[in-house]
């Protein structure tokens, strides 16, 4: 397998927002594949240093992060075997994100360790860029609700958003999708309804998240929760509230992720990592980052576009922002010489010579 690829040496970094301690200091990850004849090796050196907050990795999941990237997009026809990773070497230093030493916490590691594939996936786009798949929604956001009755009997309700994956070099991204290393879903609504003090408001796809491109960026997961009971405390781990989603190839990035307390009336903004008292009749509303989207939107297929604007997936705005597709009147039928227009001057204006091959 790897004596078929060629010899080179190929570096991305990709940034996490913060860690939820020091707010707005962010976290660098950062990746070299190195690959000789019939081995690899990736090296983590130059990621940042261990944070404060519990997002370290254990070096285990470092290397469990890098073996899935480099597996789905090389080998996805050999098994998992002991073979397969012998060709691997994984270097992590002690005493940064990617391998942490004590007194390190790394309870929420699955956003380092989820944003890690994204890393990969970013170096490997240079190296094989007919596999390649734009960055994520941005790993997984935990959400977790707990506090007491009036009995003082107590409730607890944690999920993970299950968001959607970047546009790839022959597709588009996976709508509402969970991350390729996690094997879970998002609970139904009547469940949690049931059996928790809380009301769901809101679980849809979000509107013009992902990233234009040939293949756009999959439609990430908005959700908003009511609280029922007097008080409880909600904690919250997200990213990409700063750091947007990467494009490739010409793909546009996705859009930043957003929680927001009491939409529609407050419209408080919070943080991406967050600690805090919900009292009843509260609506905390999280919207997931949008994935990054491949290749230049104004090659897009006209009736695909014309589709996603019916499925809601794209506004009729952005498809003529982002794609040049235009519409007849108040239909969904494409004026076929108005969008050969409109993609003419949208091509002259941005000026490209080529491509970018990362849109941040």
């Amino acid at each position: 397998m790897l004596r078929e690829l060629p010899d080179g040496e190929w570096s991305f970094e990709d940034w996490i927002d913060d860690d939820g301690v020091d707010y707005g200091k962010p976290i660098r990850l950062f990746v070299t594949f190195r690959k000789r004849g019939d081995s690899l090796v990736a090296d983590w050196t130059g990621t940042s240093p261990q944070p404060k907050g519990a997002i370290t990795n254990t070096l285990s999941f470092t290397k469990a992060a890098t073996y899935t990237c480099l597996k789905s997009v090389l080998s996805h026809d050999i098994p998992c075997n002991a073979g397969f990773y012998r060709a691997i070497d994984v270097i992590a230093p002690p005493g940064t994100i990617a391998n942490g030493v004590l007194p390190a916490a790394s309870a929420a590691r699955g956003l380092t360790g989820f944003r890690m594939i994204d890393t990969c996936f970013g170096a490997l786009a240079k190296m094989l860029p007919a596999r390649s798949i734009a960055s994520s929604e941005g790993g997984n956001t935990g959400v977790s609700i707990g506090g007491y009755y009036p009995d003082r009997s107590p409730f607890i309700f944690v999920e993970f958003f299950c968001s959607a994956w970047g546009g790839r070099a022959w597709s588009d991204g996976l709508d509402g999708n969970a991350n390729l290393m996690a094997n879970m879903s998002m609970p139904p609504v009547e469940i949690t309804e049931a059996e928790q003090p809380l009301r769901i408001h809101r679980t849809e796809f979000i509107q013009d998240v992902g990233g234009a491109g040939k293949y756009r960026g999959g439609a990430s997961i908005r959700r908003d929760y009511e609280m029922l009971e007097a008080e409880a405390v909600l904690q919250v781990r997200s990213d990409r509230h700063d750091f947007r989603p990467y494009g490739l190839y010409g793909g546009g990035p996705g859009q930043p992720s957003q929680n927001v307390m009491n939409p529609g009336t407050e419209n408080r903004q919070l943080p991406g990592k967050l600690t805090m008292t919900m009292k009843r009749g509260d609506v905390f509303s999280h919207r997931s980052a949008g994935p990054g989207g491949w290749g230049d939107p104004l090659e897009r297929d006209r009736a695909r576009v014309a589709r996603d604007v019916k499925n809601e997936f794209v506004s009729r705005a952005r498809a003529r922002e982002d794609y040049g597709v235009v519409f007849k009147g108040e239909s969904l039928d494409v004026d076929e010489a108005g969008t050969t227009a409109l993609r003419e001057t949208l091509r002259r204006k941005r000026g490209w010579t080529e491509p970018p091959m990362v849109s941040r």
